[in-house]
């Protein structure tokens, strides 16, 4: 029975932007979101699982941003080579889609393209080499991976797994390594791609299915939510269909259930087994903490959230937990995890992105600016921080700076974030048109109508700068 002291995911985290960007759901995140492992604190696996049977490798722990239970980091003892998973997939668990040059083997022989996923570089080709030299440097590769992954570098890691996925197809470590590494970004979409692509691989792996599941509990504008839960209910029961003692399965089953509005024994008993499970899972202690309070059994709830941050000892879980606290703003309180989290690991992208979330809501913009900035240098690929920056800045009515970063989101959004992109311009739009800059107002409006042409109302605000 897995001892989730590298709980899940992260974060980590399609954290809602709350007050700031947008008021969505933030049940089930963390980022962490998944949020990415923690390299300078305790050396969790995270990252690709490493083969360490001449089979490879594929009951990997999910290890998502923060850690959680989704296979959470913490003290993992997976094998170096195990991708970190989303739960890094929360917890211990959780770079720009890959450059398209993956590989600088000499291929002999042109794999058949089977089923290339959409809108992502990821390939599965059919048909992987059997010698012994390139199952070494797909074991490189893999490696090379997991240890720019554990170093923050997003772009150097996102190219060694595609690379790795090149030269095995058959082996889902790599694609799995790509999703956990997304998740790392809160690259929702990318990671989602990767972790199906993984199932298809593997459909018997629980581990791919929680991280799905997850993946699936991420706010993202633009996409049917309650269909998402429910495939999101069905991933996290196929995971307890295949190992009827997952704790992070179990948890993540609560979270799918509470997201559907379904606050019931059904969800709370998912959650205490959890816990019967993993005495020490942190997160689930969390989930609890938030459900019961939900069902106004407030001093029930008040025992859960602070067995959860006693229990929250290593980065992932500090942050997944953080995250489960914004969800019901409680911002005070996750504030004091994050910093925590931030001093054991200072680049970690989704505490930083929290920590940066809870100081707007308070109105505390200098080191929220701070922080955010770091979080987007840390993981420039990644649109929540751009985002977040926007919002802030244009709250002081900086309207110039938040266009800039908003400009900077817009070469990473993704088709589905487009119309929350959208909102965002056309908010710098009415303040830029408020003081009377009507060139500026006109030039933003339009960008929001590129992004959004069916947003109602934008076409007469374009007007009237026009007119001005």
């Amino acid at each position: 029975m897995l001892k989730i002291s590298s709980r899940i995911f992260f974060l980590l985290i399609g954290l809602s932007l709350c007050a700031v960007v947008s008021s969505a759901q933030d049940l089930g995140s963390s980022n962490g979101l998944f949020r990415s492992p923690n390299p300078a604190a305790k050396k969790t696996n995270t990252s690709a699982p490493k083969k360490t049977t001449p089979k490879k490798t594929t009951s990997t722990v999910v290890k998502t941003p923060v850690k959680t239970k989704l296979k959470t980091p913490a003290k993992t003892t997976t094998a170096r080579n195990t991708p970190k998973s989303p739960t890094k997939i929360a917890t211990k668990t959780a770079a720009k889609t890959a450059a398209k040059s993956t590989t600088s083997v000499n291929i002999k022989r042109s794999p058949k393209t089977v089923q290339p996923l959409p809108q992502n570089d990821i390939v599965i080709t059919v048909g992987e080499p059997t010698s012994g030299e390139f199952s070494e440097l797909y074991e490189r590769a893999i490696e090379e991976g997991n240890t720019a992954r554990d170093s923050r570098n997003y772009t150097k890691a996102e190219t060694a797994y595609l690379r790795a996925q090149s030269l095995k197809s058959g082996d889902s470590r790599a694609i799995y390594g790509l999703g956990n590494l997304y998740s790392d970004q809160q690259r929702w979409e990318e990671a989602e791609r990767a972790y199906r692509t993984a199932i298809e691989l593997e459909p018997n792996a629980p581990e791919s299915n929680i991280a799905l599941s997850f993946v699936l509990t991420q706010p993202i504008v633009g996409t049917n939510l309650s269909e998402r839960y429910v495939e999101a209910e069905k991933a996290a029961r196929r995971a307890l269909e295949l190992d009827r003692e997952n704790a992070l399965a179990f948890d993540q089953l609560g979270v799918a259930l509470e997201l559907r509005g379904i606050i019931s024994n059904e969800t709370e008993n998912a959650y205490r087994q959890a816990i019967r499970l993993d005495p020490e899972f942190a997160l689930a202690y969390a989930h609890l903490g938030r459900l019961l309070r939900r069902k106004g059994k407030n001093d029930e709830s008040s025992v859960a959230y602070k067995g959860a941050i006693q229990l929250s000892t290593d980065v992932p879980t500090m942050i997944l937990v953080a995250d489960v606290m914004q969800s019901q703003q409680r911002y005070l309180e996750s504030e004091q995890l994050l910093r925590r989290a931030l001093r054991e690991d200072p680049k970690n992208p989704t505490a930083l992105y929290l920590l940066g979330r809870a100081l707007t809501t308070r109105n505390e913009f200098d080191e929220a600016e701070k922080v955010l900035m770091k979080s987007a240098e840390v993981s420039p690929n990644s649109f929540v921080a751009y985002m977040l920056l926007g919002s802030m800045y244009a709250r002081q009515n900086k309207f110039d700076n938040a266009e800039k970063s908003l400009r900077k989101a817009l070469k990473v959004v993704s088709p589905n974030e487009k119309k929350r992109l959208a909102q965002e311009f056309e908010v710098i739009g009415d303040g830029y048109l408020r003081v009377g800059k009507s060139k500026e107002a006109t030039r933003v409006y339009r960008q929001a109508l590129e992004l959004d042409g069916e947003k109602l109302g934008l076409s007469g605000k374009l007007s009237k700068a026009q007119r001005s």
